[in-house]
Formats: structure tokens, C-alpha cells, sequence
């Protein structure tokens, strides 16, 4: 994102709601902290939506996030040519590492997030909430040494890989510097986390499921062997009488 030392004079002559959705659709993305009236002022935010609206697009934001975002609204979202991942330039391979690295970097922070957000504070802590001392969740990061590892194999190789990691690079989905992968500006935004939430729960659960419906099977084969093997020992000993 471009940085200017005086929004001021460079959006004298424009509303605000102009000059946010202009940024907004230049760059995909903006800090909370440029635009912090869009987070209170409700008649603001409104006509944000509105005006990014008739031209097919959606403010989007995330409670845990540090940016606001731009996206393709409902309607415009069930057209295949306007399909997000086809418009940041990202082929399946980039999608799949894409949703490993939300597992490896979104998931684990916002677990830890939702549990100190699920703590009872109580009356006092209700009232008095401003004041309670909030626990930073540290950024988590990941090795490209270590993505390449894990992950090569299953990608193509690891030519594959790295060509996927500078797409998401470039896409502002990732930040890579130094070896060293992060979260980008648009890799919370611009996925529905609380449906993917729900489908990993599920898929955990099936998989729990699974396993336990795979152990009683097993313990079942165990034991029917073991009865036929208490049949053959009667067997034997009512011959040998």
C-alpha cells in the first residue's frame, strides 16, 4: 500500500466516503488505523458499503484484523469470470498452499483469541472493560525451509512451491521476508473464516468419529478371533478326552 504524508491536500476536494472507497479499490486494502472513523460512524460506513455496492463490490473487515478490505459482493460473486483466486492470478496449487498457511498462521491465533474472548470477567469486568489488560497474541510465522519440507511433495515439487508462495506474495495474502512467511493485509479478509472454522471442526470431529468407529471394528475382530481361538482350544481338549 502507498503511503502519503498528507491525505489532506490530496483528497481536498472529495468526500470521505470517496476518498476511502478510492484507496479501498486501488490498493484491496487499507490499515483500520488510516480510516478509524469507518469504525464508529455508522452513517460513514454505510455509504462506504453503498458506494462500493453499485459497482459489484463489498467492504470487508475482521474483528481480529488490522486492515480494512474490498471484495466482490454476492451478486457479482456468482460469476465465474470474477472468481476471486482467478483475479489475484492464483492457480489450485497456490489455493491449496493458501489454506495451509491460513491452518499454520490464521488458525492457531485466532483459537487463542477466541478463548481469552470467551473468558467471564463478570460484572466488574463488563463494566470496567476498557481497563482489563488485553494478552497480545503474537504474529505467527513459518519458515519457508520449513513449508518446503512439509509441504513440497504434495505441491509439485519445490520449484511449484516457491512459484506459489511469490503468487501469494504478490497477492498480499502472505508477507515474505528473510526466509521468514507472515500473514498478509488480505489473508484474513478475503476468506470466510467462520465457515472454514466450522468445516475444519466438522472434519476433525469426522475424523475423531472415524477413528473410534475403526477401533471398535478392530476390537471387534480381536475379539472374535479370540473366541475362535477359545473354540479351537475346547475343541482340542474334548478330543484329547
Amino acid at each position: 500500500m502507498s503511503d502519503f504524508n498528507n491525505t489532506e491536500g490530496l483528497f481536498a476536494d472529495r468526500d470521505r466516503a470517496e476518498e476511502i472507497c478510492s484507496m479501498l479499490l486501488a490498493n484491496g486494502y487499507t490499515k483500520i488505523n488510516d480510516f478509524r472513523d469507518l469504525v464508529y460512524d455508522v452513517e460513514l460506513r454505510q455509504d462506504v458499503e453503498k458506494r462500493l455496492n453499485k459497482v459489484g463490490m463489498r467492504l470487508i473487515y475482521n474483528m481480529y484484523s488490522e486492515y480494512w478490505g474490498v471484495g466482490l459482493n454476492e451478486h457479482t460473486s456468482k460469476d465465474d469470470r470474477l472468481e476471486w483466486s482467478s483475479n489475484f492470478g492464483l492457480s489450485r496449487g497456490a489455493m491449496a498452499l493458501f489454506l495451509i498457511l491460513w491452518c499454520k498462521l490464521i488458525l492457531p491465533k485466532r483459537l487463542e483469541q477466541e478463548a481469552q474472548n470467551s473468558e467471564d470477567d463478570g460484572i466488574l469486568g463488563d463494566a470496567f472493560l476498557e481497563f482489563l489488560e488485553v494478552k497480545p497474541v503474537p504474529n505467527a510465522s513459518i519458515s519457508r525451509e520449513q513449508v518446503t519440507a512439509e509441504f513440497a511433495s504434495l505441491l509439485g515439487g519445490v520449484t511449484n512451491t516457491s512459484k506459489y508462495l511469490t503468487q501469494l506474495n504478490r497477492a498480499s495474502l502472505i508477507k515474505m521476508h528473510g526466509g521468514v512467511i507472515e500473514e498478509g493485509p488480505l489473508m484474513s479478509l478475503v476468506i470466510d473464516e467462520a465457515s472454514l472454522g466450522d468445516e475444519l471442526r466438522r472434519e476433525v470431529l469426522l475424523s475423531v468419529l472415524r477413528r473410534s468407529h475403526r477401533h471398535d471394528l478392530e476390537e471387534r475382530e480381536k475379539q472374535r478371533e479370540q473366541n475362535d481361538a477359545d473354540l479351537d482350544d475346547d475343541f482340542s481338549e474334548v478330543s484329547d478326552v
